[in-house]
C-alpha cells in the first residue's frame, strides 16, 4: 500500500460506506469510486453490474462465457466515455465482442484485478480492432484498471478506473491497492447489486421503480415515498407492487431480508 494510503484511510473509507442509507446507495458508490481515483490518481472510474446469463454449453460457445453487463454508473460526465460504455452493454451479443471485456470474464467467479498493461491481454492485438477504436482509441483511454468482485454464482461488480489522454500507467502498486481497499467489500458489491436490482429482476427495473426500491428497503412506507418523490400513494403502491414482481418477492419483509443478507 502506498505510504499516502494508511490502513486507517481504508478503515475509515469503508465505515463511510456503511454510513450511507439504503436510499442512498448511488452516493456511497460515487463516494468509493472518488476516492479511489485519488488513491490511484486515475482520472475518471464507472461500475458496472455484471449478471450470468447463460451456463453449460452455451456460456462456452460464448465470447463472453455467458456474462454481460446489465447496469452501469458513471463518477464524472465525460459523455463520449459513458456513451461509448452504455453503447457497449446495449451491443454484447455483436459478433465482435471487446477483447479487454472477453479476458475478464473469463475469471469469473475470482476476485481479480488487472491493467491494461500488464500483460492479461496481447495489447498490440487488442490495439488493432474495431472496438479498441471505438472504447479506447476515440474516447482517449490511455490505460485502465480493472478490479471485479464476484458477489456469487450470477452476478459480479466490476469497478473500472481510467486515465484519459495521459502519459501515466497504472502501477503495480496501484492494482495492489486496489485489491486491498475492494477484497474486503463484498458485503457492499452486493448492496449495490441489489438496489439495482440484479442479479434478482426478472427483467431491468425503469428508473421510476428503482428510486422506490431504494426508498423501499431504506425502510419508508409507501406514504412517505408518495411524499419523498411526489408521487400519488396510488402510483407509488403501483410502483412498489411492480418492484416486487421483478424481484421475485412476495413483500417488503423478503426484500429487506435479502437486502441484509445478500
Amino acid at each position: 500500500m502506498p505510504r499516502s494510503t494508511r490502513a486507517a484511510d481504508v478503515d475509515a473509507l469503508r465505515d463511510a460506506l456503511a454510513d450511507f442509507p439504503a436510499a442512498r446507495s448511488d452516493d456511497a458508490l460515487m463516494h468509493l469510486l472518488q476516492t479511489l481515483c485519488g488513491w490511484l490518481g486515475a482520472d475518471n472510474a464507472f461500475w458496472v453490474g455484471a449478471v450470468r446469463m447463460a451456463g453449460g454449453a452455451a456460456a462456452m460457445r460464448d465470447p463472453q462465457h455467458g456474462w454481460r453487463g446489465r447496469a452501469a454508473l458513471f463518477l464524472r460526465s465525460n459523455a463520449r466515455i459513458a456513451e461509448q460504455t452504455r453503447a457497449a452493454i446495449r451491443s454484447q451479443d455483436q459478433p465482435d465482442p471487446d477483447m479487454a471485456t472477453c479476458a475478464l470474464t473469463a475469471g469469473a467467479g475470482t476476485f481479480r484485478v488487472h491493467r491494461m498493461h500488464d500483460g492479461f491481454i496481447d495489447f498490440d492485438a487488442f490495439r488493432r480492432t474495431a472496438p479498441y477504436e471505438t472504447l479506447y482509441g476515440a474516447p482517449g483511454i490511455s490505460d485502465r484498471l480493472w478490479a471485479v468482485c464476484p458477489v456469487n454464482a450470477d452476478a459480479e461488480s466490476y469497478l473500472v478506473f481510467s486515465h484519459v489522454r495521459s502519459k501515466r500507467r497504472f502501477s503495480r502498486a496501484d492494482a495492489a491497492l486496489a485489491a486491498h481497499v475492494l477484497s474486503g467489500m463484498k458485503w457492499f458489491q452486493r448492496q449495490i447489486l441489489l438496489s439495482h436490482g440484479l442479479p434478482l429482476a426478472s427483467e431491468p427495473l425503469a428508473p421510476a421503480e428503482r428510486r422506490v426500491l431504494l426508498q423501499l428497503i431504506g425502510g419508508q412506507s409507501e406514504k412517505r415515498i408518495a411524499a419523498a418523490l411526489s408521487l400519488t400513494p396510488g402510483t407509488a403502491h403501483q410502483y412498489a407492487v411492480e418492484v416486487y414482481r421483478k424481484l421475485g418477492v412476495p413483500g417488503r419483509s423478503v426484500l429487506s431480508a435479502l437486502w441484509l443478507r445478500g
